[in-house]
């Protein structure tokens, strides 16, 4: 597979970086900078060509007559995009652009299939998601998303809640009208599809699916859901706390927010920008060094139930960090680019409360490479293993059903399917269908499969021959 890069900035790098790891890729980085390679932290290996990435002679060194993918991920978002129109006119087959602008993101959901592009990143975006998820789901171990973050794929330990499920059969907990998938349980180093009468362990670990709203009530219902009113500090950020902001008053009860910056203009704009989508009413804004001891025991850190550091400096996010934690912050988030996680968590940081935004965004177009790969000519649009262990892999495939498929218009009871697989999800319309065994995939859904042990490439694959 040829891969274009446009843009070696930290998004660009680490993306081109975890691409050219992947077996059967190559990669080429185009950027205006010469000497850009020399000040990489790390060699990576990639064809490097120098030269604005919305040039047509540039695009056709790069390849892009017969590239399979072209992401822009340059400052600019309307560079970003032009390259993708660019690059897809001289024959390269699919395209991702960054865009930033909250604006533009939101005209841009309207026109992008339009003007031919397949996908946009949005890292600062990205990265709110992810802080959203882990204010929302403290007991969760693992997230992932698809259909374009409309359904959740949630693993959580038993032992969270031990009273409310050991012991119990699926068939106890789980019916048809709770809008929840049980997809998975792993269970000593081994993963099960199961039925309505396996009995859960408190050593089980549960993977469920649905809409964020069902998940966020199926969590409420468990006893682990976000209480009411949380009170959350965010210290620093720009447009990630502004889509934060955004995220927490939609999937949230009444969060009151404290955010501190540094920057006194910057303080305004956010305000501004927040107030003028009606999203300030919750929020307290206090222009201020979140370094400052006494700055943060008199906004009341010792009564959070979450501290965000998002300053634009590793060091301050670190120390902030482990200052909130020794305070007895009980769930704190922090956002780094450059130190390496590992060092970060041998300090006392939660490896799964730190946040890296490139490496955010380069597992989301990893994740469309790896549907593209397994899906050149098919209908696969992403695919992740959820599950690796003693007895194989489980993957969770997501397909765009289209005219040929022999599944089509058919109870799902009546298909004759594989063993080891499950059919999870469907995205019709503006529905999400947890299915039954009367549901019946149409043309034109979008199909989430779970496959454990089984090479699927084509959604008729699910089907025994």
């Amino acid at each position: 597979m040829k891969i274009i890069v446009v843009g070696c900035g930290k998004i660009g790098y680490t993306i081109a970086k975890v691409l050219s790891e992947k077996k059967d890729i190559d990669v080429t980085v185009v950027d205006n900078n010469p000497n850009i390679f020399d000040k990489m932290v790390e060699p990576i290996d990639v064809i490097f060509i120098s030269g604005n990435g919305a040039n047509e002679k540039t695009l056709i060194e790069a390849g892009a007559k017969d590239a399979d993918l072209i992401v822009s991920t340059t400052n600019a978002d309307e560079l970003n995009v032009l390259c993708c129109i660019m690059a897809e006119r001289l024959g390269t087959k699919h395209s991702i652009a960054r865009v930033r602008n909250p604006e533009y993101m939101l005209e841009f959901n309207k026109l992008w299939k339009d003007l031919g592009i397949d996908m946009v990143i949005n890292p600062e975006r990205q990265t709110a998601r992810e802080i959203s998820r882990i204010l929302r789901y403290h007991a969760a171990d693992d997230i992932v998303t698809f259909i374009g973050d409309r359904v959740e794929l949630v693993s959580f330990k038993v032992s969270e809640t031990p009273e409310y499920f050991v012991g119990k059969s699926v068939s106890q907990i789980f019916d048809n009208n709770m809008g929840i998938l049980l997809a998975i349980v792993e269970r000593e180093n081994q993963a099960l599809i199961p039925n309505g009468d396996l009995i859960f362990k408190e050593s089980d670990i549960i993977w469920i699916m649905g809409r964020p709203s069902q998940i966020m009530k199926f969590f409420t219902l468990i006893k682990k859901g976000p209480k009411k009113g949380q009170e959350i500090m965010v210290i620093g950020g720009g447009k990630i706390t502004h889509y934060l902001v955004e995220l927490l008053n939609r999937h949230t009860t009444k969060a009151n927010i404290k955010i501190i910056k540094k920057d006194r203009s910057k303080c305004e704009s956010l305000y501004e920008a927040l107030s003028s989508a009606s999203l300030e009413r919750r929020c307290l804004f206090i222009h201020g060094d979140g370094t400052n001891e006494e700055l943060l025991i008199d906004e009341g850190i010792d009564t959070m139930d979450a501290c965000v550091c998002l300053t634009d400096r590793d060091e301050e996010n670190v120390f902030i960090s482990l200052y909130a934690m020794r305070r007895g912050v009980k769930k704190v988030i922090t956002k780094i680019n450059y130190i390496h996680q590992n060092m970060a968590k041998s300090l006392g940081l939660w490896l799964g409360n730190i946040i890296t935004p490139q490496y955010i965004t380069a597992k989301t177009v990893i994740r469309y490479v790896d549907g593209l790969s397994g899906a050149v000519g098919r209908n696969i649009m992403t695919i992740h293993q959820i599950y690796s262990g003693d007895d194989g892999n489980v993957d969770a495939i997501e397909f765009q059903v289209n005219k040929k498929a022999k599944c089509i218009d058919t109870p799902i009871k009546k298909l004759k399917l594989k063993k080891g697989i499950l059919i999870g999800c469907i995205s019709r319309d503006f529905d999400i269908i947890i299915p039954s065994g009367e549901t019946e995939i149409h043309i034109g859904d979008r199909v989430i499969i779970f496959s454990k042990n089984n090479d699927i490439r084509d959604l008729d694959d699910i089907l025994e021959n």
